[in-house]
C-alpha cells in the first residue's frame, strides 16, 4: 500500500513540475509526447466527442504546447493544431523550441494495383491526408525535407516540394476518383500507398472486384432487439443474400463473419485490410435512444465517412429507396469504425429501422430480404460504371 501512495506522489509531482514549465509565461515550451499505441486518435478540440483530425502510430513523437485536465494540445505545424487524450502518451521531456528529423530518402514504385512511396526518416511524428476531389494531399509534420540532401526519385504523378521545408508535403493528382489509400509504418518510416483506379466493364462491372461483407453485430452482441427480432439475425441473412447477389456478378466475397458468434469490432475492418477489399459493406438495422421519435425518423439510411466514400453510399441508397419504399433517411457523413476505413471504399447500410413496426415485419422477409440484396448490388455496380469506366 505504501508503494502505491509513493507511486501516485512520484507521478503527481511531476505533473505538477511539467504544468509549471508549461505554464511560464514569455518563453516557448514544449512537451515532448511519446505515443503508446498504434492508430491513436488527434482530435480537432479537447474532447472525447470532438472529430478526428487523424490518427498516428505507436512511438510517434509530437510536440504539445497546452494542456487540459485530460488533453495536450499539440502543434502540427504553425497554423495547425489538434489535441490528443493524455492517457495515450507519456510525456518525454519539457524543450525549449521544436526539433525537426531530416528525411533521408524518397522512393516511388508503380504496382498492378497500387503506387507506393517510401519515406524514409529517423523517427515517427504526425501526418495528414486530405482528399481533395480525385486528388490526395499528405503531409508529415515535423520532418526537414531538403531537396538537395534528399534522396529523392521523381515520379510524374506526386508533386513534392522544391524548397526547405519543416514538413514533408505530397500532392497525387489523379484524373480517376480515389480508390482507397493507406499509411504503414515500417522499419526505417512509411509507406504511403494509393490503390490505382480499376479498369471496368460496362457489362460486368464487379467482375473480378474483391468485396467484403460485414453483418453487424453477432454472438452476444445482439444489436438492437425489437417484437422479438434481434438485429445481428437480420443482418447476417440478409448479408447471406448479398454475398449470393456479389458472386453472380463475378466479384470475390468474403464474410467478417457467417454465423451467429462474436467478432471483435475493430477486427472486422482488419479483416478487409487483409483482404485486399476493393469495397467494404456493412450491414445493419437501425434505432433510436429516445423511441418516440420513430414517429417521425425512419426508414433506410447509408452512411460514409471519407469523401471517396460517398458516390457509392449515394448509388446504394438511390436503389434501396427504389427496393424498399422505405422513407428515404438519407446518405448521412458518419464517423464509424466500418466507414473510418481508407483502404477500401467503406460503407455502412442502414436497411431499416427494426423498432418501427411496419419496417421490422418486411425486414424478417426473405424475399424482401433479397430485394435489399439485389438493391446494394446494383448501387456497387452502377458507382463503379460511373467512375471507372473509359
Amino acid at each position: 500500500m505504501k508503494r502505491i501512495f509513493l507511486i501516485i506522489a512520484i507521478f503527481l509531482c511531476n505533473q505538477i513540475q511539467i504544468n509549471a514549465q508549461m505554464q511560464d509565461v514569455g518563453i516557448a515550451k514544449y512537451a515532448v509526447l511519446e505515443v503508446l499505441g498504434d492508430n491513436t486518435p488527434l482530435r480537432e478540440k479537447g474532447c472525447e466527442k470532438s472529430n478526428r483530425v487523424t490518427h498516428v502510430f505507436k512511438d510517434a513523437v509530437l510536440f504539445a504546447d497546452k494542456q487540459t485536465d485530460d488533453y495536450f494540445r499539440v502543434e502540427l505545424n504553425e497554423n495547425n493544431y489538434a489535441w490528443i487524450n493524455k492517457k495515450f502518451v507519456e510525456v518525454q521531456a519539457i524543450i525549449p523550441e521544436k526539433r525537426f528529423d531530416n528525411i533521408e530518402k524518397i522512393s516511388f514504385k508503380s504496382e498492378k494495383k497500387f503506387y507506393k512511396t517510401k519515406i524514409e526518416t529517423p523517427s515517427q511524428s504526425a501526418f495528414l491526408i486530405k482528399e481533395e476531389g480525385n486528388n490526395l494531399d499528405f503531409t508529415l509534420f515535423d520532418n526537414r525535407y531538403d531537396p538537395i540532401e534528399t534522396s529523392l526519385e521523381k515520379n510524374d504523378k506526386f508533386l513534392i516540394p522544391e524548397k526547405i521545408t519543416n514538413e514533408l508535403n505530397i500532392k497525387y493528382n489523379n484524373k480517376k476518383p480515389l480508390f482507397g489509400y493507406d499509411v504503414e509504418k515500417y522499419e526505417k518510416g512509411y509507406i504511403y500507398t494509393i490503390k490505382k483506379a480499376p479498369k471496368v466493364s460496362c457489362k460486368r462491372p464487379l467482375k473480378d472486384m474483391i468485396v467484403v461483407v460485414d453483418p453487424g453485430h453477432g454472438g452476444s452482441e445482439k444489436g438492437v432487439v425489437a417484437f422479438g427480432i434481434e438485429e445481428k439475425k437480420v443482418n447476417l441473412d440478409i448479408s447471406k443474400k448479398l454475398r449470393k447477389e456479389l458472386r453472380k456478378k463475378g466479384a470475390t466475397v468474403y464474410m467478417t463473419r457467417k454465423k451467429d458468434i462474436n467478432v471483435p469490432l475493430y477486427d472486422r475492418p482488419k479483416f478487409a485490410k487483409e483482404k485486399n477489399a476493393d469495397i467494404l459493406l456493412s450491414i445493419h438495422q437501425n434505432s433510436l435512444e429516445n423511441r418516440a421519435e420513430i414517429t417521425y425518423k425512419y426508414g433506410v439510411g447509408t452512411y460514409y465517412y471519407h469523401p471517396q466514400s460517398k458516390d457509392l453510399a449515394q448509388k446504394i441508397q438511390e436503389n434501396l429507396i427504389v427496393a424498399t419504399n422505405f422513407r428515404d433517411d438519407k446518405v448521412n457523413h458518419r464517423s464509424f469504425v466500418l466507414t473510418r476505413p481508407t483502404n477500401q471504399i467503406s460503407v455502412l447500410v442502414e436497411c431499416g429501422y427494426l423498432i418501427r413496426k411496419e419496417e421490422a415485419d418486411k425486414l424478417v422477409d426473405k424475399k424482401f430480404q433479397k430485394n435489399i440484396a439485389k438493391a446494394i448490388t446494383k448501387g456497387c455496380e452502377e458507382y463503379l460504371i460511373k467512375n471507372f469506366t473509359n
